[in-house]
């Protein structure tokens, strides 16, 4: 699969300025915990930051910055998530780099890593909104069930820690992509209106929701597009609602 096709080239360049940041004294970070993650959670966030700056100028120095901040959050949160889980599941690994005190330290450092990421890129204007989206993570994984495995009883608590866990994230994305280019309040706002949603459609199709949840947020994004003129960016959005849409059904038959 590779349907970023289109901005390849920018997304190696994210992932070498990661790797830089992931050789450490000690030695490697995945010596320390297991940083595999499949092609969409690799991707995605980085991806919205950079199309979504290239619907109004062409991708600098500090878009690739900042769309390697998003990941660092996104990759630290789930370091994070993971240790949780692990305690919840009372799991006992034999491989060190599986305890808690390791994955702990790593996704402590990935967090440090994305503001020395600013501050190297001149973009520290935007920590305020990133230190705000990590508080909302966290608050999400607060939300959340003891258990991961257990639905919530409350729908608007679920869909809630969806939109704190996973959405908001998304919308970031494309909201300060926009922003880094340049991008009118209006034009920031139909972009994080369409992050928001597909990030919903997203969370909820990884928690296996129902086909009328995730149509509903894919059809909002959607809509949130139709205000920009066509180009291979916004060809490049539809392209994702449609493959998540066949996702979703997959999905569906899967569980059915």
């Amino acid at each position: 699969m590779n349907i970023f096709q289109l901005i390849n080239e920018d997304l190696t360049k994210v992932q070498a300025l990661m790797e830089k940041k992931f050789k450490i004294r000690a030695g490697h970070l995945n010596e320390f915990v297991t940083l595999d993650f499949n092609y969409f959670d690799q991707n995605m966030r980085p991806a919205l930051v950079l199309l979504s700056n290239r619907l109004f100028s062409p991708v600098t120095e500090k878009t690739i910055a900042l769309a390697g901040v998003l990941q660092f959050i996104y990759m630290a949160s789930q370091v994070h998530l993971k240790v949780q889980e692990s305690i919840n599941n009372k799991e006992n690994y034999g491989d060190s780099r599986n305890k808690y005190q390791f994955p702990v330290l790593v996704g402590d450092y990935l967090y440090g890593r994305f503001f020395t990421t600013l501050c190297d890129a001149g973009i520290v204007n935007y920590l305020k909104n990133l230190a705000g989206l990590i508080c909302s993570i966290n608050k999400g994984g607060i939300l959340s069930p003891k258990y991961p495995n257990v639905e919530l009883l409350d729908t608007q608590q679920y869909l809630n820690v969806i939109k704190k866990e996973t959405a908001e994230m998304f919308a970031y994305s494309a909201y300060l992509g926009a922003d880094v280019a340049g991008a009118g309040e209006e034009d920031k706002q139909h972009l994080y209106d369409f992050g928001i949603n597909i990030g919903m459609a997203y969370g909820l199709l990884e928690r296996g929701a129902s086909v009328k949840q995730i149509a509903y947020y894919l059809n909002s994004a959607e809509a949130a597009i139709k205000h920009f003129p066509p180009s291979r960016e916004i060809n490049l959005f539809k392209e994702l609602l449609i493959l998540l849409a066949k996702e979703n059904s997959i999905a569906c038959n899967m569980v059915v």
